[in-house]
């Protein structure tokens, strides 16, 4: 028999309304169930760049203010197993989306702020304008969104 705590855990992980980013060393999201009695929140801790937070009790990615470095600290730091350094991927869980509609640079103002960020290379523009993601480099570090300085970088969880 499955206790309240996993069941309402599920149903947060499966709810078609809410998606989150994980940090990139997890094998499947229901190992997640395993943070729920986490009292030390190590990996939040140990990330510096700040962009773990915790929602719903484990840890979830936002790109407020950096991007994922992928330097295995919060792994490093989970005394749980939920995440883990031979689990790590080299792209999070999300796929990086431009906004034409928001972008300055689709609307003819010359900006570079994400492709001046992006150490993949990820970023290419078609002449000055028209910035576009390249998903096969793309990590889906999430640098190019807090520096874009009209919202217009988006992600697509998958």
């Amino acid at each position: 028999m499955i206790d309240k705590s996993k069941r309402n855990f599920f149903r947060r992980v499966s709810s078609p309304f809410k998606s989150y980013i994980f940090p990139p060393y997890y094998e499947k999201k229901e190992d997640f169930i395993n943070c729920i009695n986490c009292e030390t929140k190590d990996c939040l801790v140990a990330c510096e760049e700040k962009i773990i937070h915790i929602e719903n009790e484990f840890p979830i990615i936002k790109f407020d203010k950096n991007g994922c470095t992928f330097c295995d600290e919060c792994a490093t730091a989970c005394q749980n197993g939920v995440l883990k350094t031979e689990n790590k991927k080299n792209k999070l869980n999300a796929e990086i989306i431009i906004n034409p509609s928001k972008c300055i640079a689709w609307n003819q103002t010359i900006c570079f702020s994400c492709q001046d960020i992006c150490e993949e290379s990820a970023i290419i523009y078609h002449g000055m304008f028209n910035p576009a993601i390249d998903l096969e480099k793309c990590t889906g570090c999430g640098f190019c969104i807090s520096v874009c300085p009209t919202n217009a970088i988006e992600t697509k969880i998958l």
